[in-house]
């Protein structure tokens, strides 16, 4: 209890201030008798010395050094019996005590110094046990509230009524997102000031903090969190840090409303495990396109939006599989950096990866540049976060197609100096480099094999390279001409003679197809060599 609410009690009626009266808002938890000239070095914090005064006759204590020490000890103030032996104080001991705010109280001249202890031991004992049933009854009526599943405001208001402050509930993003009724301000004046006008560093902010805001002091505390990625604050105005009563009671507040964080912490978990699942649904086909667009509205998407795909990975050295701690640090660090700045991205889980759906509107290689950079020193040294998103963007009906871009790009990545990569889409030539050379050979000889005989071979490779130019040029008989300097009658002879060595018809569109795709393979041949 304070100092200055024991003085007010009906019994402590007959002792006066004389000296330090700043300092009775001091806390005071026991009583001592100066008996020896050291006594300074045994003080401790919150004692309140009484004496006679017959100390300060011999030349070993000096007010002055007591009042002193006293002060660094965090003492609660000084007794002295009035009227024995030190009648006035020296000036320089009053004056020393009114600037160290260290309170000198006269005590009853007419009354053993035995029983003004035990009066003032009796007041503290029952102060600390009225506390401690203050403290019992609040832990108690917050208990009994949490079984009633409260909502946050519920919860604050009750925490109000308890510690007789304001206070307020913030997310990890330092927004209040709810306060008690009393608050003296408005939640986004509050979270403007505490996001765009502190330099608190919300996302580090394991510890509390008393700033100052209007004619307020915010003390502001983090919640206990199962990730820490997540945590959440409260704010409490004007909170008494000498005050005990206030901090064991704060602390059961903060108990309570961990719990309740904990709580949603545990639904938002439970949520996104059920988005994954829709979308590993969607990305199957086992949903049909009415029931996703549905889904979708209630979910306040526009089944129109068209959306970009990324996936985003950790690998390592030293393991192949990645621990279930590691994957829930990426996915709250990744879900806690959209939330910041409110990007219009939807994530899920897909085995060791996540998933981002990026909207159409939103720069993508930007974004993900920017997560990665977030992410990535928060890693250990061993752990690579590396990021592919698709070329394409399509509504989230067609997820399969965009999330296959997705991963192929971000297995490129995997090789690439790059942590993010967007898919290319191949063009025929990749895509025949794509056929395994076997393959490839077995299928040139068997369509173009009618080209060889007869013929020398340089005649064979004349042949085969207007045939290359016709395909080429779209069949355009004068572009094929002037690309190999001949004549456009001689372009026409070669292309009779190669439909009689192979016994094709060139206006036939099924064997055209099958013709050209020869000759691209044989080109490409050409090419590697």
């Amino acid at each position: 209890m304070r100092l200055q609410t024991l003085l007010q009690t009906p019994s402590m009626h007959a002792m006066r201030v004389i000296a330090g009266e700043r300092g009775l808002k001091r806390e005071i938890s026991n009583i001592g008798m100066i008996e020896s000239p050291d006594i300074a070095n045994y003080l401790t914090s919150g004692q309140f010395l009484i004496t006679n005064g017959y100390p300060f006759t011999q030349s070993a204590t000096a007010p002055s050094t007591l009042i002193q020490a006293m002060h660094d000890a965090n003492c609660a103030g000084l007794g002295f019996k009035d009227h024995r032996y030190v009648d006035h104080l020296p000036k320089a001991v009053i004056e020393l005590a009114d600037e160290l705010a260290v309170p000198i109280i006269i005590t009853p001249g007419d009354e053993l110094i035995s029983e003004t202890m035990r009066k003032m031991l009796s007041i503290i004992l029952k102060s600390q046990t009225d506390e401690l049933s203050r403290i019992v009854t609040a832990n108690q009526t917050l208990a009994d509230l949490l079984l009633k599943d409260p909502t946050d405001t519920t919860v604050l208001n009750k925490c109000r009524e308890l510690i007789h402050h304001p206070i307020f509930l913030m997310d990890s993003h330092f927004r209040v997102v709810s306060a008690s009724q009393d608050l003296p301000m408005t939640r986004s004046t509050l979270t403007d000031f505490l996001r765009n006008q502190t330099d608190i560093d919300y996302f580090n902010l394991n510890t509390r903090v008393t700033i100052p805001y209007q004619n307020n002091d915010l003390t502001i505390m983090p919640l206990f969190s199962a990730y820490k990625e997540n945590k959440a604050f409260v704010g409490i105005l004007d909170l008494d840090p000498a005050n005990s009563t206030d901090q064991m009671l704060t602390q059961v507040a903060l108990n309570t409303l961990s719990f309740v964080n904990s709580r949603v912490d545990m639904l938002n978990e439970s949520a996104f495990r059920n988005l994954s699942g829709f979308y590993l649904n969607v990305m199957d086909g086992g949903i049909s396109n009415d029931l996703i667009n549905k889904t979708l509205k209630a979910q306040q998407i526009d089944p129109q939006t068209k959306f970009r795909c990324a996936a985003i990975l950790v690998t390592t050295n030293h393991q192949p599989l990645l621990s279930n701690h590691l994957l829930e640090q990426v996915q709250q660090l990744t879900l806690w950096f959209i939330k910041e700045y409110q990007a219009s991205v939807i994530v899920f889980s897909l085995k060791q990866q996540l998933v981002l759906l990026i909207n159409d509107e939103q720069n993508a290689q930007h974004f993900l540049t920017a997560l990665v950079e977030f992410i990535q020193p928060k890693l250990d040294k061993q752990s690579r976060l590396i990021a592919g998103y698709s070329y394409s963007t399509l509504p989230l009906t067609e997820l399969a197609t965009i999330y296959n871009e997705a991963a192929e790009a971000l297995a490129l990545s995997k090789n690439s100096p790059h942590a993010v990569t967007i898919y290319r889409p191949k063009y025929v030539k990749e895509l025949i480099s794509l056929i395994p050379q076997n393959e490839a050979r077995s299928f040139v000889e068997r369509v173009l094999g009618g080209l060889v005989g007869g013929v020398s071979a340089n005649e064979q490779l004349n042949l085969l390279n207007t045939l290359y130019g016709y395909f080429y040029y779209h069949q355009n008989i004068a572009e094929v001409a002037g690309h190999l300097d001949i004549h456009r009658n001689t372009v026409i002879y070669r292309l009779k003679k190669i439909e009689k060595m192979l016994t094709l018809n060139l206006d036939d569109p099924e064997q055209t197809q099958t013709l050209e795709m020869a000759v691209l393979l044989w080109h490409n041949q050409q090419s590697q060599k």
